[in-house]
């Protein structure tokens, strides 16, 4: 009786591996799947970094044509006390 007992509990805690094909073709489906779903998350995450490093180039860019228009217009603004002192100069010399 012992033995009847070892042999039923060998067949309670076994795992049958035998397979269907259309099992088999749905595990490799679902799996060509998620690989299709993260290589095209991959390509978009891949995407955004890309214009994320051009938009901080251009970012950057665009900071050195600020400093530089703000220096233009501190060269401008010093011209024209230049000038207006020059027409003061001008006015008294008419006189």
């Amino acid at each position: 009786m012992v033995a009847a007992t070892d042999s039923s509990e060998k067949r309670r805690w076994g795992i049958d591996c035998t397979l269907s094909f259309s099992f088999v073709l749905a595990l490799l489906t679902t799996v060509a799947a998620v690989a299709g779903v993260f290589s095209a998350f991959n390509t978009r995450l891949e995407h955004v970094e890309n214009v994320t490093l051009l938009l901080a180039s251009e970012r950057n860019a665009q900071q050195q044509v600020v400093v530089k228009v703000a220096r233009i217009d501190e060269r401008v603004a010093a011209m024209q006390e230049v000038l207006s002192e020059i027409k003061v100069q001008l006015r008294l010399v008419r006189r």
